[in-house]
Formats: structure tokens, C-alpha cells, sequence
């Protein structure tokens, strides 16, 4: 915190007052709860295609190899092509339907 408070960063602070002065100028204009749910909303809009998208790739076999800890928990082998492309299918079907869901939610 001392170093965002006296510069020695300047990259952090200057990021950290970018997000401060954002975060107060929304707060000027809108309600503080639809402040903090859109701000939840962008962190997962940021979170969640970064972790699908390295659960991809472990499960294509192109991620570079994951810790020894987590390399135990881990199924050993590389999915077959028809086992990725019925995955494709199931995701795909899934992302369709929510998808619709939400735009029929939402409109």
C-alpha cells in the first residue's frame, strides 16, 4: 500500500488511481449496488474466458505442464479427436442455450 501512496510504483499507482477515479465517477452518477454488480460482472467477463481458456488447453495437451501439486490431481493423457469434438458439440450446445437464456432475460 505504501508503495502505491508514495509512487515507487508508478505503473500500479497510476492504475490504481485510474480505478479509483472510475470507481467514484460511476459512483457519482449511479447507485452504489449497481456499481459493485457491474464491477463483479467485469471481473468475471475477464476471469472466467481466462480460466476456460487454460482448462482448453490442458485438455488439448498444449499448455505448458502445470505444477507438481495440481499435475496429481489431474486426469493423465490427451483427449482423442472424437472425444474432442463431442465436447466441442456438448459446449457448444451449452453456450447456445445460455446464450438464449440470458437474451430472453435480459431483452
Amino acid at each position: 500500500v505504501w508503495e502505491l501512496l508514495y509512487w515507487r510504483a508508478p505503473e500500479r499507482s497510476a492504475l490504481a488511481l485510474l480505478v479509483a477515479l472510475v470507481a467514484l465517477g460511476c459512483l457519482s452518477r449511479f447507485s452504489a449496488v449497481s456499481v459493485g454488480a457491474y464491477g463483479a460482472l467485469a471481473v468475471l467477463a475477464v476471469t472466467v474466458p481466462l480460466r476456460l481458456r487454460q482448462v482448453a488447453l490442458r485438455a488439448l495437451g498444449t499448455a505448458p505442464p502445470e505444477p507438481p501439486s495440481r499435475a496429481q490431481l489431474a486426469v493423465p493423457g490427451v483427449l482423442s479427436l472424437e472425444q474432442q469434438q463431442r465436447w466441442a458439440r456438448y459446449l457448444a450446445r451449452h453456450v447456445v442455450t445460455a446464450t438464449r437464456t440470458l437474451t430472453r432475460l435480459f431483452l
